[in-house]
């Protein structure tokens, strides 16, 4: 059996909510949020469990990435 394919999108920068690095979303082959909000960025053909639950569930993914852990991560700490 074949993995689900999902759409992923970035939140644009100037959209993003107080305290986070980073918003992605993950929708529905040909179901697109509001392109002022959300930049296409490709497609997830191997999706973790956790999105597959949390996309069966909700009919979407959001995963927020909160500054501090986008900060480390881009500075070379673990």
């Amino acid at each position: 059996m074949r993995p689900p394919v999902y759409d992923v999108y970035r939140m644009k920068a100037d959209r993003l909510p107080d305290g986070a690095g980073e918003a992605w979303l993950r929708t529905w082959p040909g179901e697109r949020p509001d392109p002022d909000d959300w930049a296409f960025f490709g497609r997830e053909r191997h999706p973790s469990r956790w999105t597959i639950a949390e996309m069966n569930k909700n009919g979407f993914c959001y995963r927020e990435i909160p500054s501090w852990i986008r900060s480390a991560k881009w500075h070379g700490r673990k």
